[in-house]
């Protein structure tokens, strides 16, 4: 009886110890299992890892690049900046220089303009009707439909390169006007330049000499010298032969002056 209650007992024993055995066992191959499976997992996400960094890694020397491109056309654009700045500067500067010279020529026309119309009343009557158009042309207000700056400065310059041309030379005029007797007659005048003319009628009875004043020619009749004028108005129309003339020229201060 008792050694069949200590078969039992071992039997038991023996039982217990494999299944531990057994159990012990299974534990550890699950273990190993996990162990191995969480290697592979970190082997992957290693590899993974390696990939998305070696990414990365590029991205950043992408991202360098553009920054130290970005930096470069900021300065770039920093200069040009300073560049137009500059420009904007220089621009006005000359702009305000144009005003100032347009200003200038400005007050330099119409000092000249003044000084024309002063001299208008020096000119002799058939050379003032003659250049009257242009001296019309003249009092239509600047920036008008009528006339430009610049066409007022060439005006200008062609009424004084006539007067002048007129000034420099002798002209034979047909003209008519009033002495002292305050008669209306028809005469050929001889104008040595602006300075001094000779008068004479058609039949050579009357004739005489004037010069300019402020207010315009002023004629004084000396009949003596009629026949003296007509040989220098046949001289200027090719009738008589060239000789030296005797007439008389008016000093300043005289009483027709």
């Amino acid at each position: 009886m008792r050694f069949s209650l200590r078969i039992k007992i071992s039997f038991i024993f023996g039982l217990s110890k494999c299944y531990l055995l057994a159990s012990t066992f299974k534990d550890t191959t699950t273990i190993i299992q996990e162990w191995v499976q969480t290697e592979q997992l970190i082997s992957e996400e290693t590899t993974e890892w390696n990939i998305e960094k070696a990414a990365l890694l590029d991205i950043r020397d992408a991202l360098k690049t553009e920054i130290i491109e970005l930096d470069k056309r900021l300065e770039e654009s920093e200069e040009d900046a300073v560049g137009a700045a500059k420009q904007r500067t220089e621009l006005l500067e000359q702009k305000n220089e144009i005003e100032e010279t347009t200003r200038s020529l400005l007050d330099g026309v119409d000092a000249l303009q003044i000084q024309v119309e002063e001299a208008f009343k020096l000119l002799p009557t058939p050379l003032a009707k003659r250049l009257q158009p242009f001296r019309q042309k003249l009092k239509s207000p600047i920036g008008s439909n009528n006339i430009s700056l610049r066409q007022r400065v060439d005006t200008l310059l062609s009424l004084l390169q006539a007067i002048s041309l007129y000034h420099r030379n002798i002209s034979l005029e047909r003209q008519e006007f009033s002495l002292e007797d305050g008669v209306s007659r028809e005469f050929q005048v001889l104008y040595f330049g602006l300075g001094i003319a000779y008068f004479v009628n058609e039949s050579g009875t009357v004739a005489g000499y004037g010069s300019p004043s402020k207010s315009g020619w002023v004629w004084k009749r000396d009949d003596s010298l009629s026949l003296e004028i007509s040989t220098g108005v046949d001289m200027v129309n090719n009738r008589a032969m060239p000789r030296f003339l005797k007439l008389p020229f008016p000093q300043p201060g005289e009483p027709n002056q």
